[in-house]
């Protein structure tokens, strides 16, 4: 399927624009933040599931039935959390229209006009124009020289992920586009990273996840700030994982490209 131009994603994002801001605030003001999303779904009557999908398309991020009476949404929990909550808002979408066969995968979010429509309209849900605006003005946040703290402070407020929340930034300032473009692009590669590090454990039978619990053997930090993370005292999960292995758990923390390189000519499981 070919990508969808980017006046054509234009024009679908000001069809569903009004769509998403009308059923915004048919149940929340329009100055509150959706604190809660999996609450909030279920609160409008939605009955929500989420379960970790089995297979080998991990691409899978959920899908709508009906089940008199219910109109039921499934999540795929083996995404990240911000991930999550946009699954639920674009699934909401199919059920509010009527449009889409049901089934959804972030795979076709830029080729197939309606997935566009559904996952525009989540993003407006969740970062709707007003509110985005204000925080970068009461936060004094310089566009031209956009920090990485600064996206994260806000994905953290708005509960959803980095490249998410750098997306809408670029739709609602598309003047400054091309400087925060480098921005999307090093969220990508970490992304991508990301799911490499997924796959490569997956062919050892081990599991990836995103908690540190007793279960853990190997916290991986990705090579980027990668010392500041380690060494440094902000991080809750190096400071859970320092504290199991001061109880004795046999738990190491390496670099990204370290744990690759152990996992590398390994076909057998560990």
């Amino acid at each position: 399927m070919k990508k969808l131009s980017e006046e054509e994603k234009t024009k679908l994002y000001e069809e569903v624009h009004p769509i998403a801001l009308e059923y915004r605030e048919s149940f929340i003001h329009k100055d509150e933040v959706i604190k809660d999303t999996f609450k909030t779904i279920e609160q409008l009557g939605f009955l929500l599931i989420r379960f970790p999908a089995i297979g080998e398309n991990t691409s899978l991020s959920g899908f709508t039935i009906y089940k008199a009476p219910y109109n039921c949404i499934y999540i795929n929990s083996r995404q990240n959390l911000g991930r999550q909550y946009l699954s639920c808002w674009h699934e909401c979408y199919h059920i509010h229209t009527g449009e889409g066969n049901g089934i959804s995968y972030t795979e076709n979010l830029m080729e197939d006009p309606i997935e566009y429509k559904a996952n525009a309209f989540a993003s407006v849900i969740l970062m709707p124009d007003n509110l985005v605006k204000r925080y970068i003005a009461l936060h004094n946040i310089s566009l031209q020289y956009l920090r990485h703290e600064d996206i994260i402070r806000m994905q953290n407020y708005f509960n959803v992920g980095y490249s998410a929340m750098l997306s809408r930034i670029i739709q609602l300032y598309p003047a400054y586009k091309k400087n925060l473009q480098n921005r999307y692009a090093i969220a990508r590669n970490t992304e991508n990273q990301r799911k490499l590090l997924e796959e490569k454990t997956k062919e050892v039978c081990a599991l990836s996840t995103n908690q540190v619990s007793t279960q853990t053997n190997y916290l991986v930090i990705g090579g980027k700030g990668y010392h500041k993370v380690r060494f440094g005292k902000d991080n809750k999960k190096v400071q859970k994982a320092l504290q199991l292995m001061k109880q004795g758990q046999d738990l190491r923390i390496i670099h990204e490209k370290e744990y690759l390189k152990l996992l590398e000519g390994r076909k057998e499981c560990l």
